[in-house]
């Protein structure tokens, strides 16, 4: 037989291993009937598609070739990064936390675990080894995996903020027990598919405000970004939530996007706000748009009107070409002598969310 009729059978099986493998349920499913139906009222949903606010400027474009060698050289320095990098980490018991303490627990990268006001919630929480579809790529850091799910106590909002691989873990989520589930548009879809209480989905719209139980509040507000767990992009949206407790005190969790107008409009309307959870890390030239660096991630904190500062998508995978410390670090020397707060738990560490002289170690 030919070289060629080999080549085409190997094709072929290739393409259907592949085919069967993005049916597993970890990849979730696309929103259909009436959630389908309520997305497409949505005014940022154009074409078929979530459409970001402001436009995304991706540069000049380039050859296939050149994508591909771009492509290999960031996979390449993600791989030389990492350099078997163990990353210092300390432990919370959650289960035994006093219900009256307002405290945060950070797991690494989005991932954290809120206590407030009585309310036990977990955003985005990535517990598993890997933040992709590829069971071996990217790995952890060694010593940041320290919670699974079972050490996770019952929780009263579980909020996700987009359905990406690092704040969407399907390994995770499907071993958690939440009350109710907070979520931009769209996103409900995947829990569906997994068998989740469709009466325990709150989904929402940029800009939607919602009032939950025991007096918290919570606005979900436009990001800068993109969403998708397979090729197929932007069928549900992406956001982030502003959480008012019954104080007053005010949460932005920030979930993943660029530097924009968002900031300065969100803290206008609703500044000041006591802590904000920005990304600060996986940043790269070749998405400036929908990614912050430090400078970016400061001035937003400012636009935002933010007391605190916590600064988080770090620490635990290496998803760019930054060294995995460099986002800490700068984002230490630019808050000297700034009015905002910096926040710098250790993973695992107990931080006292109303605490205003609470100090932390530069453990990176």
């Amino acid at each position: 037989m030919q070289p060629l009729f080999y080549i085409s059978v190997a094709t072929i099986a290739m393409s259907a291993l592949i085919a069967a493998y993005m049916h597993l349920p970890k990849f979730g499913n696309l929103p259909n009937g009436s959630r389908l139906e309520r997305i497409q009222k949505s005014t940022n949903y154009k074409n078929g598609r979530f459409q970001n606010i402001y436009e995304l400027h991706v540069g000049a474009p380039i050859s296939k070739l050149g994508a591909y060698k771009k492509l290999l050289g960031i996979i390449s320095k993600f791989i030389t990064n990492r350099n078997d990098i163990s990353i210092p980490t300390t432990k919370t018991d959650l289960t035994n936390l006093n219900r009256n303490e307002d405290v945060l627990v950070w797991f690494g990268h989005s991932s954290y675990f809120i206590q407030i006001e009585g309310k036990r919630i977990a955003v985005d929480p990535v517990l598993s080894k890997v933040s992709s579809p590829i069971p071996f790529f990217p790995v952890a850091f060694r010593g940041t995996n320290v919670y699974t799910a079972a050490e996770i106590p019952e929780l009263d909002y579980l909020i996700i903020t987009h359905d990406h691989w690092d704040h969407l873990d399907y390994e995770t989520v499907t071993k958690l027990k939440a009350k109710q589930i907070i979520c931009p548009l769209g996103v409900g879809a995947h829990f569906t598919h997994w068998e989740f209480d469709e009466a325990k989905l709150l989904e929402m719209n940029w800009y939607d405000e919602a009032e939950l139980e025991g007096g918290f509040r919570i606005v979900c507000c436009p990001t800068q970004h993109f969403s998708g767990r397979s090729f197929t992009r932007n069928k549900s949206l992406w956001g982030a939530f502003l959480l008012t407790a019954p104080s007053g005190f005010k949460i932005y969790i920030g979930g993943d996007g660029g530097y924009c107008p968002h900031f300065k409009e969100i803290g206008e309307r609703h500044g000041p706000i006591d802590i904000a959870i920005l990304e600060d890390g996986q940043y790269n030239e070749n998405w400036k748009y929908i990614h912050m660096n430090p400078a970016e991630t400061m001035m937003a904190a400012e636009d935002l009107q933010a007391k605190a500062l916590l600064p988080v998508h770090n620490s635990k995978f290496s998803l760019s070409t930054h060294a995995w410390n460099e986002p800490l670090n700068e984002i230490a020397r630019l808050c000297k002598d700034r009015d905002v707060h910096l926040l710098t738990p250790m993973i695992g560490q107990k931080m006292n969310l109303k605490s205003t002289n609470q100090s932390f170690s530069t453990w990176w």
